[in-house]
């Protein structure tokens, strides 16, 4: 008999709160050794597909990515050996922020910073 977790990758269930509709979507995390000063890097699976691949930032990245894809509401982050939840994010909230390490009060959430003219540098202003 095979040995079950209790996660499934059934259609994600609607709940109504507040008068609005929320849907809620599963992800497996798993981690990935890369050692050094770094240590662990995190991959995502969505409907059993990889969605982002060693992450530092794992929440954020995936909720940019399923925006980009059009997908909203929650996001439960489970443990990829054993299914347990470990986060919800808001999919909407958390695409729009970062994870900052700061050496005086550990991690924190940040807006991304903004380049002034907003578009990708150009070849000619890399620096050879």
């Amino acid at each position: 008999m095979a040995k079950t977790t209790g996660f499934s990758w059934r259609k994600p269930r609607l709940i109504e709160r507040e008068g609005k509709r929320m849907d809620w979507h599963k992800a497996r995390l798993h981690p990935i050794w890369v050692g050094g000063r770094d240590g662990y890097r995190y991959s995502v699976l969505y409907d059993g597909k990889l969605l982002v691949e060693r992450s530092r930032d794992p929440e954020t990245d995936a909720a940019r990515a399923l925006l980009a894809k059009g997908i909203t509401g929650k996001l439960t982050m489970l443990d990829g050996k054993t299914g347990k939840p470990r986060t919800v994010i808001n999919i909407e909230k958390a695409a729009g922020i970062i994870t900052t390490e700061e050496n005086r009060s550990g991690l924190r959430f940040r807006k991304p910073p903004r380049r002034a003219d907003n578009s990708p540098p150009s070849p000619e202003s890399k620096v050879a």
